[in-house]
């Protein structure tokens, strides 16, 4: 293939909606990477994203995902012909080209040429056409090969990495770059009966009221989804709720609640839940879910800092806090670029916040429980130790073991649960979570 050069100005050869939806990746690529924001958010913004068919919106997510999954290997596939580091929208044109040509198996002149056609349509990236032209086209030479060189860990950003092999060990971090790489099943929480459930969606029970689907599609078309008989949940986020044994009658506070998933646990197993959340969008979102679940909760849009309670205390509480999310990565590999090491201190004043003041809704005898969606040490164990100090009347529950999930031991080291990306990582991983359990003395 050296040397050949992709027909790039023809209609015959040009697809207009494979040209929009890998100017939309690029776009997204750039705007998380130069902004600092979550994927979702960025995609949502786009226009033109909503106006494509389904299928190009799942193109447009899988290039960008991929792109994110691999970017450490992508960028080393590009250097050796660049001479300088091309606009930022250049380059993520050529980010995502790669990541279609080295490791989705897109056609080089369907990568090549409606790149560079994507380029010629817009005034400010004509002057770059040719040069992408030239690049990707020793990419189609080489790239495969350059990038097989560099091992997964190059993937991680070198900050987060080097967290990482401190808390966990380089073979644990090693083992998280390989799920990295690898596209996440499914996983839903269903309502009851998860062994039928399992048989209609040709999944696998993975733990009690927990099913993991392979194979996946369209969410919305799959058996169950419109009668509202489950929605998905990795298993390590269903792992809170599951921590609290009976709930028939109780009331249940969930701080920071949307998009939903632990609202909804709580409702399906008997509580009467309590949704507070500031983000009005979002809780628009849990309304929804609700909605099509057939399960019901008493929605607040307020800040928690600034909420007091009307009621009585709760029999339970459940924090799942702001945090860096880089626990989700399997799923939301964009969450490693949009986070910085500046961030993680604002986020752990506000989970102290927090947690202080959920202490305020649980009534004597009740129960707190504390989670974050992140891999980040800072965001565990420290947060605990420090609202025990200030809080006495606490004391934490040690957590052993959660009923029809086989996790290693060293899972529930120190009475507190620790989820790993790799754990159950023959059927697909799971979410880093850290979990803790802790009660409020009766006398309190």
């Amino acid at each position: 293939m050296k040397n050949k050069t992709y027909r790039i100005g023809s209609k015959k050869n040009i697809d207009s909606n494979s040209v929009i939806s890998r100017r939309l990746a690029a776009l997204c690529v750039k705007e998380v990477m130069e902004k600092n924001l979550p994927l979702q958010q960025v995609i949502s913004s786009q226009k033109d994203y909503a106006m494509l068919e389904s299928r190009d919106r799942a193109f447009v997510r899988l290039i960008v995902a991929t792109t994110f999954r691999r970017m450490g290997q992508i960028n080393s596939a590009l250097k050796p012909f660049l001479r300088q580091n091309p606009p930022k929208l250049i380059y993520a044109a050529l980010q995502t080209a790669a990541a279609q040509i080295i490791y989705l198996g897109t056609p080089p002149h369907a990568a090549v040429g409606e790149t560079v056609a994507m380029l010629k349509g817009r005034n400010s990236s004509k002057g770059f056409a040719n040069l992408t032209n030239a690049v990707l086209r020793k990419v189609v030479d080489s790239g495969s090969k350059l990038a097989a060189q560099e091992p997964p860990k190059i993937n991680i950003p070198s900050w987060l990495l080097g967290e990482w092999e401190s808390d966990y060990g380089r073979q644990a971090s090693r083992k998280f770059s390989i799920q990295l790489t690898q596209e996440p099943p499914l996983d839903v929480t269903v309502k009851s009966n998860e062994s039928i459930w399992a048989d209609k969606l040709c999944g696998k029970i993975i733990g009690k009221n927990s099913v993991r689907i392979n194979k996946i599609g369209n969410i919305t078309e799959l058996a169950g989804f419109s009668e509202g008989e489950w929605w998905a949940q990795d298993i390590a986020a269903s792992i809170p709720v599951k921590l609290l044994g009976s709930l028939s009658g109780k009331r249940v506070l969930d701080m920071c609640a949307a998009p939903g998933g632990k609202t909804m646990q709580l409702a399906s197993r008997g509580a009467l839940v309590t949704a507070l959340d500031k983000s009005i969008s979002r809780l628009g979102r849990v309304k929804e879910n609700l909605t099509r679940t057939n399960l019901s909760a008493d929605i607040i849009c307020q800040d928690a800092l600034d909420w007091d309670s009307n009621e009585n205390f709760y029999d339970a509480v459940l924090l799942d806090a702001p945090c860096t999310a880089t626990g989700t990565f399997r799923r939301h590999p964009d969450v490693l670029y949009n986070r910085k090491p500046k961030d993680l201190s604002n986020l752990i004043k506000i989970q102290d916040q927090l947690l202080n003041k959920s202490a305020s809704f649980v009534k004597p005898g009740g129960v707190l429980i504390y989670s974050t969606c992140s891999l980040l040490s800072a965001e565990g164990k420290p947060r605990i130790d420090k609202f025990l100090k200030r809080n006495p009347h606490f004391s934490l529950e040690a957590i052993k073991n959660i009923d029809g999930l086989d996790l290693p031991f060293e899972a529930f080291e120190g009475g507190f649960v620790r989820t790993l990306p790799h754990y159950l990582a023959d059927e697909g991983g799971m979410d880093g979570f850290f979990i803790a359990k802790m009660k409020r003395s009766n006398s309190s």
